[in-house]
């Protein structure tokens, strides 16, 4: 834990620093917490360059300590420039709950893992930016934005801790930006209304459902977003002059290094509406001529902020030409919804949903409804006073924003047009919020009384629906992870074949030539058909033929004592508590299998005619003793359930294919083991332990799944069952004396 915290600490301190550091050089001479959404993209922008200058993500890091410091500086010697504790305590609550996930799960990790595994190809591409090593085996996209990942990479090198926990640091940090940008409006506004402001805008439903399954760059674009529409409100310090749009241009330079070109939508949007609702507003007041002298004046500081997002963006523009002229052929597919299970309704970026997954429908949907219905109301309210005392940008913000979502919807996916409705939530939060804080509201009286209940309900079930978002997300566990990366430095750079289904495989033995036997729904290699693969289903070494692993001088197996027997060319080299490590000595000659489809052997029937043909060629067969398997029930977390498995004398190897967000406590006779919690892919057989039997009988098994504090109810242990297999019992036999018994493999004379 506090590794991530240092992550999202620096992240966070880093981005006020230089976020102030930039509008002081912009003349400013008092905080403003715009520093926030300036600093990230700042950060993001000094990360980039990485892979283009000689020590790649230290030198980057080096640079970047330098100026945060220098921003450090800064507000020791200038307390006008320096950030009000009172305020940076407003923010306290959205910092409590981004840590909701890793308290629920009792771990530290990557985010949104069996929820959402695109995160596994973020963090090779963040390893990639930080290690050449790792570029030379798995290549950087050359059109894909990687802002995020650079700063990833240079953080990890620069604070020496593992990526995947920096990147959850990272994105902690983003909602705690956003809450304190949102400051940027509640001049004048009480301690208390400070808060409900931050906690609103920070962390609203969709944003805290999007950070919970490991989605980074919407929190990131909705924090550029917002920092956009609160610059052309005129929130930026007064004293900037000339320089005024060069802040902006920081920030819509940080939007492309995370969205590419399509970041610019709303930035340039809102542009748009900003320049016509001004032309328009001047020459209503004093007619066409003036209109266009005052569009003029904006001429110079725009001119500026142009060229400086130019410059900014030098380093991304190959990247950016190539994203641009792939266009259609890299964009999704209008039919793909991703982890979606249809179109999100607009009511989600509301803040009020009462399912903690934002895929499904509201549940009742009577009351959302309701709530929604009253999230609506104070929105209008906050709209119609910001319209009222001129501060107009902020609505023409929101309605823009519905309006992109709305493109979306009608042209792009709906995977794509629930992006779009995380960008929006903020501002409509924001909206709300000031309908409640707002001193010319608070001068009627009856609105003095009714305005806290009104804002203590708001809160209260915004907070509640992102409380439920946060702890139903799912932490990867990293037991896995780190007995994989002990493996790593024996492999090199030789062909290693991962036997199994692993979404996070290149990253966890990133810099190895890894290829997944089965890997994103689809073989990476030819499967025996005799086996009959089918997903959810366990791969062991008869699963490829020995030409496939002729190819490979490593294999990484899970240790499955059910599963089949290695070749004898095969050797061992290292273990641990679920991994095994073979290295191929020699060619492997061929083996043959019968139909065994899911098990590890099959009946050889010499009746039939395919055990008459075996028996007429001659050969051997690696005769088994059959395994012992009975059901698990389902467990949600903190129950616990016996099962009584019937063994007979001898050593027996129990394992189970489980998957469970939470470790499992196992203990039998003479054993007691703890299984970490596991989000892969279901299929494999993951081992638990040895116990010896002294004499036939049912042996009583205890499953007990563990249960912290905020652990939800919808956590459930699926360990479909527990599998038996005698130590000691497979060995070579001729192939007539395998008739009737279970055959792993055979080899014909």
């Amino acid at each position: 834990m506090l590794e991530l915290l240092l992550a999202a600490v620096v992240t966070c301190l880093g981005s006020l620093a230089l976020g102030q550091g930039v509008l002081a050089i912009c003349g400013a001479r008092q905080w403003s917490w715009l520093a926030a959404p300036i600093g990230l993209a700042a950060l993001i922008l000094l990360a980039v360059p990485a892979i283009h200058v000689p020590g790649r993500a230290a030198t980057v890091a080096a640079v970047t300590a330098v100026l945060i410091v220098a921003g450090l500086v800064l507000w020791i010697r200038s307390s006008a420039q320096r950030p009000p504790l009172a305020d940076l305590l407003a923010g306290l609550p959205v910092a409590l709950l981004v840590f909701v996930p890793f308290a629920a799960s009792g771990r530290v990790g990557t985010l949104g893992m069996s929820f959402d595994n695109d995160m596994g190809e973020h963090l090779l591409l963040a390893e990639a930016y930080r290690s050449s090593a790792v570029a030379a085996v798995s290549p950087l996209l050359p059109s894909y934005p990687l802002g995020p990942h650079a700063l990833a990479g240079a953080l990890s090198e620069g604070l020496d801790i593992r990526i995947d926990l920096v990147f959850a640091g990272i994105s902690a940090a983003t909602p705690v930006l956003l809450a304190w940008t949102a400051l940027t409006c509640t001049a004048g506004v009480r301690w208390l209304g400070r808060v409900l402001v931050s906690t609103l805008v920070g962390i609203p439903f969709l944003v805290a459902a999007y950070y919970g399954e490991g989605a980074f760059k919407e929190p990131m674009e909705a924090l550029f977003v917002l920092a956009t529409a609160l610059m052309l409100a005129g929130r930026q310090p007064q004293q900037l002059r000339w320089r005024r749009w060069v802040p902006l241009a920081v920030v819509m330079a940080g939007a492309v290094s995370v969205y590419s070109v399509q970041g610019l939508a709303w930035p340039a949007v809102f542009v748009g509406v900003w320049l016509v609702a001004r032309a328009l507003g001047a020459a209503w007041r004093a007619g066409a001529g003036i209109a266009w002298r005052e569009l003029g004046t904006e001429f110079v500081p725009g001119a500026l902020a142009l060229g400086v997002m130019v410059v900014l963006l030098v380093p991304q523009i190959p990247r950016i030409h190539k994203f641009v002229a792939q266009g259609a052929s890299d964009a999704i597919a209008t039919t793909n919804l991703g982890n979606l299970v249809g179109p999100l309704p607009v009511w989600e970026a509301f803040g009020v949903w009462n399912n903690p997954d934002f895929r499904l429908p509201a549940s009742p949907a009577f009351t959302a409804g309701m709530w929604t219905a009253f999230v609506l109301a104070l929105v209008i309210v906050g709209g119609l006073v910001l319209m009222r005392s001129g501060r107009w940008m902020l609505v023409m913000a929101a309605g823009a924003s519905i309006a992109v979502w709305a493109y979306a919807a009608h042209t792009q996916s709906p995977y794509v047009a629930a992006k779009a409705l995380v960008v929006l939530s903020p501002l409509l939060m924001l909206l709300a919020a000031l309908g409640l804080v707002d001193r010319s509201l608070l001068r009627s009286s009856w609105w003095r009384l009714l305005a806290p209940v009104l804002a203590l309900a708001l809160v209260a079930r915004v907070v509640d629906s992102s409380w439920e978002a946060l702890r139903y997300s799912k932490v990867a566990p990293t037991q896995h992870l780190l007995e994989l990366r002990s493996l790593r430095p024996l492999l090199g750079v030789e062909p290693t074949l991962y036997m199994g289904d692993d979404d996070f495989i290149p990253w966890e033995l990133a810099g190895a030539k890894v290829t997944a036997a089965y890997y994103a729904g689809t073989p990476q290699v030819p499967l025996r058909p005799q086996k009959a693969f089918v997903y959810g289903e366990p791969l062991d070494f008869d699963s490829v033929t020995a030409a496939t692993l002729n190819e490979f001088r490593w294999v990484i197996t899970t240790r499955d004592a059910a599963g089949s027997q290695p070749p004898a060319q095969m050797r061992l080299v290292r273990s641990t508590p679920s991994y095994e490590l073979w290295r191929r000595i020699a060619e492997i000659p061929e083996r043959e299998i019968l139909n065994e489809g899911p098990n590890p052997a099959a009946v050889l029937d010499c009746g039939g005619a395919e055990g008459r043909a075996i028996l007429r060629r001659g050969g051997v067969a690696a005769v088994r003793s059959p395994l012992r398997e009975i059901a698990v029930p389902l467990l949600p977390a903190g129950a616990s359930a016996i099962v009584n498995l019937p063994l007979t004398p001898g050593t027996w190897d129990l394992e189970t294919p489980y998957t469970s967000p939470l470790p499992i406590e196992v203990s039998a006779p003479g054993l007691h083991a703890t299984l970490p919690g596991n989000l892969e892919r279901p299929g494999p057989r993951w081992p638990i332990g040895q116990i010896a039997v002294s004499h036939s009988g049912s042996v009583a098994v205890r499953f007990q799944v563990v249960k912290y504090w905020l652990t939800p109810t919808s956590d459930v242990a699926s360990l479909g069952s527990l599998i038996a297999t005698q130590v000691g019992t497979e060995r070579v036999v001729p192939i007539h004396a395998a008739c009737g018994r279970l055959v792993d493999w055979y080899r014909s004379a």
